[in-house]
């Protein structure tokens, strides 16, 4: 039953555009723990460092942004499990529900706290987020980016005026601007520098939660 809703919501998320990567599978996964299903080719010590930055990650997020969402972690460790799962993007999530990591996201702490910040606050949102216009999705990557320092090219970049374009509102609006990881670095950029304004007026990250949660609609 848990799987087939997360698929439904995975479902529903991809005809959005939210999906740069369609929709996720776990074949050839084993189950290592409630709510965590990692690459049956993974020895001992990948998973208990996959366990390690999970643990780390949900501190990370309870420590910044006050919250953190309960999820489902599917997690590859190897080329042939990203190709298997269709897992090509590091990292993916999926409303409040499911986050999805290939070979390369696994092996990064970054990526797991940059996606738990996401569901965490697509889980302030009423049904994870589907159909909601509350959160824009610069909104979303600029926090995520903060909280994780992930890119760091785009959380340690000082916010220059130069750097002023165009801000990504749905995940359709994100793709059409970065096609590829190269175009999608600015992007993070100016979504951070963004965010980074509104914290300059008197906000804090704790505040995200509780705003969302209140039905109000940011920034």
């Amino acid at each position: 039953m848990r799987h087939a809703m997360i698929l439904a919501v995975a479902l529903v998320l991809a005809g959005q555009g939210a999906s740069a990567q369609g929709l996720p599978t776990r074949r050839d996964m084993v189950q290592v723990l409630p709510g965590l299903w990692v690459d049956a080719a993974a020895d001992k010590t990948e998973r208990g460092a996959i366990r390690g930055h999970i643990a780390a990650a949900s501190q990370q997020v309870q420590r910044q942004l006050g919250a953190g969402q309960p999820v489902e972690w599917w997690i590859c460790t190897t080329a042939q499990c990203d190709a298997s799962n269709g897992m090509a993007a590091r990292g993916m999530t999926y409303g409040a529900s499911l986050i999805t990591l290939n070979s390369k996201g696994a092996a990064d702490p970054g990526a797991y706290t940059h996606e738990l910040s996401h569901a965490t606050l697509h889980g302030a949102l009423p049904m994870g987020g589907l159909f909601s216009t509350a959160l824009p999705l610069w909104f979303d990557e600029g926090v995520a980016v903060l909280v994780s320092g992930e890119p760091s090219a785009a959380a340690q970049a000082p916010c220059k005026a130069k750097r002023k374009g165009p801000l990504p509102q749905t995940a359709a609006d994100f793709a059409r601007m970065a096609p590829n990881a190269q175009k999608a670095l600015p992007v993070y950029r100016r979504s951070a520098c963004a965010v980074r304004a509104w914290l300059a007026k008197g906000h804090a990250l704790r505040d995200v939660v509780p705003l969302l949660r209140a039905g109000r609609k940011l920034p």
